[in-house]
């Protein structure tokens, strides 16, 4: 009995016991709870002093940075130029986009006359090419050129400004002027290694770059299927190297338009027809001998997304006033009317390769008919092209020539064409 009787103390006794133990527990879960919440209410603390540090250096930031322009628009290019300007980590935006665009060329000519750099291995040239944004209406661009043979150059350094009335598109400074298809481009640009003949003997062996102003709008029309891009500038005189259009001095300003016509005949092939009319001096008097007419034709044709066809035209007729003295009289002899042309087909096999061939004629400009063995240089074409990649690229091409002075001459080229930086020309 006593055995019993103590069983049933021990059971009496061990409920509350038990829950003295459970209440304990409780105690302490509830004391390191309010413990996490004091470091929670800490952490808060911190994080707000730290946000209203950042704050402040915004406000700081803000406060140094002059204001772009009032009443602009959510989204605008003042805003956008606004937000870019607050804040340390977007101070590089205000920084110019630079880039780098190396020409490598290999030349081996068969000619009889060894020139200078008939045959040459080199850096045909170097092109270090700056822009930026001035103000959300305005641009500035420039490109500076070395190469193996000439001096340090600026190509290019002109302000394009979007701001005028009519959406019209102002450039002015050093450029290359929207003359034809060809010599507005950058050497980069084209699909053959060289310009095209008629290029060089008229505007010069790289094209035409002049210092003036041009003018660049749409025409309103009420079709859709058109569309019409004319240019109008004023640049002065002179061409490039080895050129022969107008005469070398730069006191008489030159005057061109350009009239753009294209059409997108359909999702798979587009036209492209335009018209150049140039007028200038060929000597140092204020005359204006020369008017030159230019016309060009692109088809272009997609025969896959990766297979492109394109045939491109391009013409040049010159209207140039000649004069003969004799003694104190000044009669004008008959118009020497010059011209020339160039016919290009492109194939793309694939993204990696192309094809081409090109067709050169062009007549020379003021030289004694009696002594020339042919009326006109004349050139045939063809070259291969490996794009490695968008900013990789290199050309494969040979060239016959026959010489309106008599003689003719063999070329191979092989080019390498390289691209770096935030502004590239288009390789591809």
């Amino acid at each position: 009995m006593r055995f019993i009787a103590c069983l049933g103390l021990c059971a009496m006794l061990g409920g509350p016991l038990a829950w003295a133990e459970s209440s304990a527990d409780v105690t302490a879960l509830r004391q390191q709870i309010q413990e996490l919440t004091q470091a929670v209410h800490q952490l808060k603390g911190t994080v707000d002093t730290q946000q209203q540090h950042i704050a402040d250096l915004e406000r700081a930031s803000l406060a140094q940075v002059p204001p772009v322009a009032s009443k602009t628009q959510a989204g605008s290019p003042a805003s956008l130029l606004g937000r870019q300007s607050v804040g340390g980590a977007n101070l590089s935006a205000l920084n110019p986009e630079i880039g780098v665009v190396a020409d490598m060329l290999a030349q081996r000519s068969s000619h009889s006359t060894e020139g200078d750099g008939n045959d040459k291995l080199s850096v045909r040239e170097i092109e270090l090419v700056f822009g930026h944004p001035i103000d959300p209406y305005s641009r500035f661009d420039s490109t500076i050129t070395f190469s193996d043979f000439e001096n340090p150059d600026i190509e290019e350094a002109y302000i394009t400004h979007w701001g005028l009335p009519g959406e019209i598109k102002a450039k002015l400074g050093r450029m290359r002027p929207k003359i034809g298809k060809a010599s507005a481009v950058h050497g980069d640009v084209l699909d053959t290694v060289d310009e095209p003949l008629v290029v060089q003997r008229y505007f010069g062996n790289e094209g035409l770059f002049r210092t003036g102003l041009e003018l660049t709008g749409f025409i309103p029309v009420p079709w859709t299927a058109v569309t019409h891009e004319l240019t109008v500038g004023m640049m002065e005189g002179g061409v490039g190297e080895g050129g022969a259009l107008f005469g070398e001095t730069r006191r008489r300003p030159s005057f061109y338009t350009h009239l753009k016509n294209f059409w997108d005949i359909s999702d798979v092939s587009n036209v492209e027809l335009g018209t150049t009319y140039l007028i200038g001096s060929k000597d140092a008097d204020a005359a204006f001998e020369v008017n030159a007419l230019g016309l060009d034709a692109t088809v272009t044709q997609y025969i896959t997304p990766a297979n492109k066809l394109k045939w491109q035209n391009e013409a040049y007729l010159q209207h140039r006033k000649e004069t003969v003295t004799f003694g104190e009289t000044e009669t004008t002899s008959a118009p020497n009317t010059p011209w020339g042309f160039y016919s290009l087909l492109d194939y793309r096999l694939s993204p990696r390769f192309g094809i081409g061939g090109r067709f050169d004629y062009v007549e020379p400009v003021e030289i004694d008919p009696a002594i020339l063995a042919r009326d006109a240089d004349t050139a045939w074409s063809s070259y291969l092209t490996f794009y490695q990649s968008e900013f990789a690229r290199w050309r494969l091409q040979f060239r016959h020539t026959d010489f309106a002075l008599g003689g003719d001459d063999n070329t191979i080229f092989a080019q390498g064409t390289v691209a770096i930086g935030a502004h590239k020309h288009q390789l591809q």
